[in-house]
């Protein structure tokens, strides 16, 4: 009885930590929800609360960070487990009919859905070609047509209508399953999210316990903010590649590489950027090489036939595929970096500045490449190796790229839930700041985000990444020497 009394003041602090930051992050993500009808798409966006969403979104990720930061030391207990839990699932009910603030992707992942369901290719027009537009709606199917104009206002709110859809096959098939739930519902295509929201809860589960990891680590997932209002609030697709990317790690937990192999296809699928696990997977194959040329060849195979509609319709001006792995920059740190010294050197050699755009492209798709080679010089030992490199490659993948949109961070959360890293966590309180493009794009002063706010996103995050470098080069040392 003494004993166990003296363990209780010790227990309380954390008690009060995680029960005041829970409570803290539901009470503002209702305080959004009750915000979001200011950010409806019919008003003006000069009446938009900007400045406040990323406020209460920066307060939020402080509050996640005060309560995950030491996750290691909390005690195991069910109270906690049970909170956390709670928590996770008000977090998302806040935010299932909340009105988007800032975001209108889903338009486009409605209309694909409308399209995939009604057995068309989503690939082959624009959305641009279904407009009122007489004069444009006769070179398009009728059916299509007529699905247009069933659509209402969701073939006039497609960003971007002049491409065509840049969404793998996979992410189509969840579209169009949403669109058979209800046709044109937000509300049906978040529930399409949280059933993948809570297939990747259940894989990182089963992941941590394997790992005999503390269970509680999955609130550095159930409780992202970024996750909850890019997924929930903003409907981005990017949580529906997780549980095919857990998936194919779990197999490879397993030893099953050619079956790992098989889910990561399916997840390039769904997005291109799972791609890059491929060489963790394959590592324990170098001295295998039939099964290193069989799973090669599948995952060739499984891109081929997802590639195969995508490039059907064209590689052209209006490819949304191949525009966007041309053109799009934003939100980014070290690519702009990057951008400009290859821009200087195109100068320098007679040519035009645009070509130091494929520049800064190649020279960090080789960096990305170099990165990966090194990190799999030698085949994991463990099951939290295999789990630590495959977070410094999503890493590295979200830090290099010219695109470094919030929702891409979606990418990395699981892999905190089972390593965390204070320099990757630090990314959910400062992530936000990205929504201050919108406010100076009002004013006509963008070039204050894109040149200076968006450092202060990125550089406390590179700093804490070679402070963690250097006490893992350190500890290395010591190890050595013992």
């Amino acid at each position: 009885m003494e004993a166990h009394a003296s363990q209780v003041p010790r227990l309380t602090p954390w008690y009060w930590r995680w029960g005041l930051a829970g409570a803290g992050l539901v009470g503002l993500h209702f305080f959004l929800l009750w915000l979001s009808p200011q950010f409806a798409y019919e008003r003006d966006i000069a009446s938009y609360p900007i400045i406040a969403l990323v406020g209460i979104e920066m307060m939020a990720g402080v509050l996640y960070l005060l309560a995950v930061w030491e996750i290691a030391r909390a005690p195991q207990s069910k109270g906690l487990l049970i909170w956390m839990f709670l928590v996770g699932v008000l977090l998302r009910v806040a935010f299932l009919a909340s009105t988007p603030m800032l975001e209108d992707d889903y338009y486009r992942y409605l209309w694909d859905g409308g399209v995939t369901a009604s057995g068309s290719n989503p690939y082959a027009y624009a959305p641009e070609q279904f407009l009122t537009d007489g004069e444009v709606l006769h070179v398009v199917p009728p059916s299509l047509a007529r699905l247009a104009r069933q659509s209402g206002e969701v073939i006039d709110r497609v960003n971007h209508p002049h491409l065509r859809t840049v969404y793998p096959p996979v992410s189509q098939a969840a579209f169009a399953l949403a669109h058979w739930i209800r046709p044109w519902s937000l509300l049906s295509w978040r529930v399409v999210l949280l059933g993948f929201d809570v297939a990747t809860l259940g894989l990182l589960a089963m992941v941590v316990h394997e790992l005999r990891l503390p269970l509680l680590w999955l609130a550095v997932y159930w409780w992202n903010p970024i996750l909850v209002k890019e997924i929930f609030n903003s409907g981005h697709m990017d949580i529906v590649v997780l549980p095919f990317v857990l998936g194919a790690l779990w197999l490879m937990m397993r030893r099953r590489p050619l079956w790992a192999t098989g889910c990561l296809g399916i997840a390039m699928a769904t997005k291109i950027w799972p791609l890059v696990l491929g060489p963790v997977i394959w590592r324990s194959l170098v001295r295998q090489w039939r099964r290193l040329i069989l799973a090669v060849s599948l995952l060739a195979l499984l891109g081929g036939v997802m590639l195969a509609p995508i490039y059907g319709a064209g590689l052209d001006r209006q490819s949304g595929f191949l525009v966007y792995g041309q053109y799009w920059e934003m939100n980014d740190a070290f690519f702009m970096l990057v951008l400009w010294g290859m821009e200087a050197l195109a100068r320098l050699m007679g040519y035009a500045a645009s070509y130091g755009g494929w520049g800064a492209r190649m020279v960090v798709a080789m960096v990305l490449v170099g990165w990966i080679g090194w990190l799999v010089r030698r085949d994991h030992r463990t099951s939290i190796e295999l789990w630590e490199r495959s977070l410094l490659i999503v890493a590295a993948v979200f830090l290099l790229s010219p695109a470094q949109f919030p929702w891409y961070y979606v990418w990395i959360i699981p892999f905190l839930a089972i390593r965390p890293r204070r320099s990757l966590l630090l990314l959910t309180a400062l992530l936000p700041l990205y929504y201050l493009r919108f406010h100076f794009n009002l004013h006509e002063r963008v070039g204050i985000f894109d040149y200076g706010i968006v450092w202060f996103e990125y550089v406390p995050v590179w700093y804490l990444l070679i402070r963690e470098w250097r006490a893992g080069r350190r500890a290395l040392k010591v190890m050595r020497v013992a």
